[in-house]
């Protein structure tokens, strides 16, 4: 130690012998202290205020009452609160403010007379004053302030022997405390908040999953998350709560009329549940559970749950609402799985929730004909097709009769009024087909097939668009028999797009199919119509994040001739023996995110071909698989012994795009780095660039994880934007850009290692 401090002073002692003047280090790096001004952590947040409903509560899931959280900052009900970390009286310290939390000194070194610079020894410890500093956690909201005392962030090293009095070195400590702030964005409630009935989306709304629905929509719980990932990979066997579905604050004392609930107001809660429908069934230690929020106690209590049994048809849960603990302004419901965290597993459904007053346990019915499930697509073997290619032969092209599936939930008759198709694009009615009523009404406790022969007249109309097109189909029903219970179910809206590809699913996964063996091969048959030639360019695929992550397996992009109704030659793959080119399963944010893998080389195509994959290990791909529309003869696999036709029915969400004479830009991310954005270095270590050559005005990047997790949010730094990646975890993470509008402009997997 005493060899360390000889060094030490005399290199101080030469300084202080020569140098006329000298400059203290830095405080903070002057180029980014405008943006230091705002790190802490909950910079940028929006906080939203939450509206408190009043009876009745009725949601059936045919319409979308997730609350929403878009607020721009700009919005008229958006206002805005900044915090600075360190105030003295109410008043902010100066940006670059630093502190330490622990005592700092003056230090005051002479020497021993006569024994030379070897005898440094220190003669005095003096500390500096104190300061009591209002400290604010601008981490974490709601923000917490209380006085701390605090010294300044350096010491002092005085050195008597050499005449100068004082001759002070000064030197930084590394601070606890630095002056910065947080800016908090407040959201006030809209009055269309009030159509809203919960405050997170993390199950799954659609219309897909359940099996005989009394409406169409249904509430699903699984093992994904909003994003579309699952909520635990780190292992097979993860296990526990996955999704919550929890409503706003209701008026459970006060009437909306005036007065206050009582349990001789007969309040009851109900729904219909459903387990599996068309996905995997609950094991007998999962479960359901709902919940209720005590405004008196401020604490969840669980009054209903259910474990995991064998699929049957939807039944009935009613929950009476007598307690006082319950019957309190702020009552609040959620519902929640216990299950497999590893991906789309251990399903469950709800329909048809209602809280309301004056019911009894007898009110089983929901006293509604509605629709029941998705309407089907009015073009002959596909839900897709481009739009120059349905433009050669319209008319032969369009199905002659469509069915959409109803249901009466009451147990008597209702009489069908006046019903029918609307056909209209860009918001415009362009043509009708009127539903013609052969049944007379509908039988009580029923499911009711609406029959509709397609007249040669009703097609997609090729005049009014050129290079792509999307029509809205409406289907509505009617009828004057007892007043119903909802009336949104009454109408059914589909779209009918034509953009670039080709398309046997609707949109939705329900399962996950692959192929266990290393090199096996998946074809996908397809037909164009007679006397289209056309060149595909990519494949549009849609691979589901489940159990394993599989998005580092590698594949190559094949297709094959038709020999007599199965794969023939193969006439195109990325296998090459010069210059293969591989791809990998790709997850995106989101739930049926279809992912472009574009081919090398473009592929002029006619009739019938197939287009797949040959794998290269043995793991699951796990595409997605459409449950909901039957393509079972289109769908071929060969581990090696031959083709065979999978034993499964369904579609795979596979899409072959083509490039056409009408070729178009359409509204679709493609999911890869575009001229406009380049990332590098990608396998990164450390640094990631982002660099936007056409420049994205107040643009921002978004880095999820694997899981969805988005694990940073910063505003792009014009052209070219660095950001240190030391701080992650290895692993794949999934980086979107944004432009200043906050439209998506560019996506890409990006691997940290």
């Amino acid at each position: 130690m005493k060899a360390l401090l000889t060094i030490f002073f005399t290199s101080l002692l030469s300084f202080l012998s020569f140098a006329q003047e000298y400059l203290s280090p830095l405080r903070y790096n002057t180029a980014i202290k405008k943006e230091q001004e705002k790190t802490g952590a909950i910079h940028n947040t929006f906080i939203y205020a939450i509206d408190t409903l009043n009876l009745p509560i009725i949601d059936d899931f045919s319409t979308d009452k997730f609350k929403k959280y878009n607020a721009d900052t700009a919005d008229a009900n958006v206002s805005d609160t900044t915090w600075y970390r360190l105030n003295v009286g109410g008043i902010p310290e100066p940006m670059g403010t630093t502190y330490m939390t622990d005592t700092t000194f003056t230090y005051v070194y002479d020497t021993v007379p006569g024994k030379g610079f070897d005898s440094i020894i220190l003669v005095n410890k003096i500390p500096f004053a104190s300061t009591i500093v209002e400290v604010s956690d601008i981490d974490h909201y709601s923000v917490v302030t209380q006085n701390v005392e605090v010294w300044p962030a350096h010491n002092y090293y005085d050195s008597l022997w050499t005449g100068v009095n004082p001759d002070l070195i000064l030197t930084e400590q590394t601070p606890d405390l630095v002056q910065d702030s947080s800016t908090v964005y407040f959201v006030a409630a809209l009055p269309e908040d009030s159509a809203y009935i919960w405050t997170d989306a993390n199950a799954y709304r659609n219309n897909t999953f359940a099996i005989n629905p009394v409406t169409i929509g249904v509430a699903t719980f699984d093992g994904i998350n909003q994003n579309g990932y699952p909520y635990d990979w780190s292992s097979p066997s993860a296990y526990g709560v996955a999704d919550v579905l929890t409503s706003k604050p209701i008026n459970l004392g006060t009437k909306n009329g005036g007065g206050t609930y009582s349990a001789a107001d007969s309040i009851y809660f109900s729904f219909l549940y459903q387990t599996k429908g068309l996905g995997e069934v609950p094991e007998y230690q999962d479960s359901l559970v709902l919940e209720f929020w005590s405004p008196v106690f401020a604490q969840w209590e669980s009054v209903w749950h259910k474990g995991g049994f064998p699929q049957e048809d939807f039944k009935i849960a009613m929950i009476p609402i007598t307690d006082s603990r319950y019957l309190a302004d702020g009552f609040r419901f959620r519902f929640k799985n216990y299950g497999t965290l590893t991906g789309s597993l251990d399903h469950w459904h709800i329909d048809y929730v209602i809280l309301d007053d004056f019911r009894s346990h007898d009110d089983t019915l929901m006293n509604d004909w509605a629709f029941q499930l998705p309407a089907p697509s009015l073009i002959k073997n596909y839900t897709s097709m481009p739009w120059p290619h349905y433009e050669t032969a319209p008319y032969n092209l369009m199905k002659t009769t469509t069915s959409v599936a109803t249901y009466n939930s009451l147990n008597q008759p209702k009489i069908i009024l006046p019903s029918g198709i609307d056909l209209l694009y860009k918001g415009t009615l362009v043509d009708n087909i009127p539903y013609v009523n052969s049944a007379g009404n509908v039988s009580g406790l029923s499911s009711f097939d609406m029959d509709y022969n397609i007249p040669s007249t009703f097609f997609f109309d090729t005049i009014l668009a050129d290079t792509c097109a999307v029509f809205d189909l409406e289907y509505t029903l009617n009828t004057n028999t007892t007043p119903e219970r909802l009336k949104v179910n009454d109408t059914l809206r589909a779209k009918q797009v034509f953009e670039n590809y080709y398309a046997y699913d609707d949109g939705t996964a329900e399962a996950a199919y692959g192929l266990v063996s290393n090199g096996a091969e998946l074809a996908y048959k397809f037909t164009l119509p007679n006397g289209i030639q056309d060149t595909l360019r990519a494949v549009k695929m849609y691979f589901v994040s489940s159990v394993n992550d599989v998005s580092g397996d590698l594949f190559f992009l094949q297709v094959w001739d038709d020999n007599g109704g199965q794969p023939g030659n193969l006439i195109y793959t990325t296998d090459d023996d010069y210059t293969p080119v591989t791809y990998t399963p790709h997850y995106d944010i989101g739930n049926n995110v279809f992912y472009e893998y574009v081919l090398p080389q473009k592929l002029v195509v006619s009739g019938t071909y197939y287009v797949g994959w040959k794998q290269s290990s043995a793991d699951r791909l796990n595409i997605g698989f459409d449950k909901n529309i039957l393509n079972q003869s289109k769908i071929f696999y060969n581990i090696g012994s031959g083709w065979s036709n999978t034993s499964y029915q369904g579609s795979l969400m596979i899409r072959p795009v083509f490039t056409s004479k009408k070729d178009y830009l359409v509204n679709v991310i493609e999911h890869k780095t575009v001229n406009s954005v380049k990332v590098y270095p990608n396998p990164t270590n450390g640094i990631l660039n982002i660099e936007t050559a056409l420049g994205i005005n107040n643009g921002s990047f978004s880095l999820f994880d694997i899981t969805g997790r988005e694990m940073m949010n910063e505003k792009l730094n014009h052209n070219l934007t660095v950001v240190n990646t030391e701080s992650l975890e290895k692993g794949n993470y999934i980086l979107m850009i944004k432009d200043g509008s906050g439209n998506v402009v560019a996506q890409s997997k990006v691997m940290v290692w």
